[in-house]
């Protein structure tokens, strides 16, 4: 079985609309959990080769953790493993599903596999 490679600048559309969702995911969750001690964590993006790290930055600046990774390939998200390097056990959703892959991530990142 092949796997389906996109475009690159499909990829990069989607992405910027999966990290857009994600924001609003966690912007959703402070406003849910009425924290107003600090604003919300920002959400950017590190390009690799193979993959874009997805990163919750702290609004001060001093703390940064991965989200999620996205191959740049195929769309596929995947569950942090470290830093550096997503989890090996699995796909755990596709930005370019109907919703960006909303249902397979929270505010903290993709949800375990079931």
């Amino acid at each position: 079985m092949t796997e389906r490679v996109y475009n690159p600048c499909d990829v990069q559309d989607r992405l910027e609309q999966y990290m857009e969702m994600v924001q609003d995911k966690i912007n959703d969750y402070w406003a849910r959990m009425d924290f107003t001690f600090a604003m919300p964590n920002k959400v950017t993006v590190d390009m690799g080769r193979k993959y874009a790290r997805i990163v919750s930055n702290d609004a001060n600046g001093g703390q940064r953790t991965v989200h999620t990774f996205v191959n740049l390939l195929n769309g596929d998200i995947l569950k942090s493993g470290s830093w550096a390097a997503p989890q090996k056990n699995g796909v755990r959703g596709n930005i370019f599903a109907d919703d960006l892959g909303a249902d397979r991530i929270n505010e903290y990142g993709a949800n375990y596999l079931r």
